[in-house]
């Protein structure tokens, strides 16, 4: 305690030094810098870039260095609303994103003032250059393609400020309201034309099995088989009168029953006929 009062009262009997530690404290906070991880400053003293400094805690010299900090790390700057004429003169409403990169600090300090506004006009040209040279149904289609040509665009220019372009993604493309009418009949009408290939389609492999099933129904004992099978599918249903009309043949086939049936079904016509012929005309 005592040795804070004789501070004290040493620095009131000198109270021109105040002042200077202030000015000295001061000059120290304005000029002291402490650069992060992720960012790059460029030092340009007297008008003449002398370096870089990269992270941790700088000095300055007063009144003679200038430091200018970059953010190294990727960002995204969003291209929203540009109206394109594609190939084939439909227009289109492209939304896009962009990923940048610092690359070379110092380059961007002396080539580009600003260098996201130039980025920005410069992709908003390249999206109305590159989506011009394809077709509505190419740009719908191979959508990464169209986004490759662009980020190839965009960062040939880029490389020269110092900016790295690693990628452009194309979010959504924007049709007119007569257009996508047209699309959904023109999908419509595909849909339909693969209705009608896929039933003929069938009725071709149909038609394929029935000539092979009546190649095996020569075998009258096969014919009878389904003749059967037949039968017994509509019986199933109790509220159908089946009236059914059986060949002599069958009835034969079927034993001394069935042999027996056909003999008195054969008279019985023959007894008609002879009934038929002998009524005056």
């Amino acid at each position: 305690m005592n040795m804070l009062l004789e501070l004290f009262s040493l620095l009131m009997d000198n109270w021109i030094t105040i002042p200077i530690i202030l000015i000295i404290v001061t000059l120290l906070r304005l000029n002291i810098f402490v650069i992060d991880q992720w960012q790059t400053a460029v030092i340009v003293r007297l008008g003449n870039i002398t370096g870089t400094w990269e992270k941790g805690l700088h000095i300055k010299i007063p009144f003679v260095d200038r430091v200018y900090t970059y953010d190294m790390r990727t960002s995204s700057m969003t291209l929203s609303g540009q109206t394109c004429i594609t190939k084939d003169n439909i227009p289109v409403s492209v939304d896009a994103v962009m990923f940048l990169k610092i690359a070379d600090a110092k380059e961007v300090i002396t080539t580009i003032k600003d260098y996201r506004e130039a980025l920005d006009r410069k992709a908003h040209a390249s999206i109305r250059t590159i989506i011009g040279r394809h077709d509505l149904d190419d740009l719908l289609e191979h959508r990464d393609v169209v986004a490759n040509e662009l980020q190839q665009e965009i960062d040939t220019t880029a490389s020269h400020w110092g900016i790295d372009v690693p990628s452009v993604e194309l979010q959504d493309i924007s049709l007119p309201a007569d257009m996508k009418r047209a699309f959904a009949v023109q999908a419509e009408a595909e849909r339909e034309a693969r209705a009608v290939k896929i039933k003929a389609e069938a009725e071709l492999t149909a038609s394929v099995k029935l000539k092979a099933a009546a190649e095996n129904y020569t075998d009258p004992t096969a014919l009878q088989l389904r003749f059967l099978q037949t039968l017994n599918d509509v019986s199933k249903d109790q509220s159908n009168t089946i009236v059914l009309a059986l060949p002599l043949e069958t009835l034969t086939a079927m034993g001394p029953a069935g042999a027996l049936s056909a003999a008195n079904l054969k008279m019985m016509k023959q007894a008609l006929d002879k009934l038929e012929q002998e009524q005056p005309a």
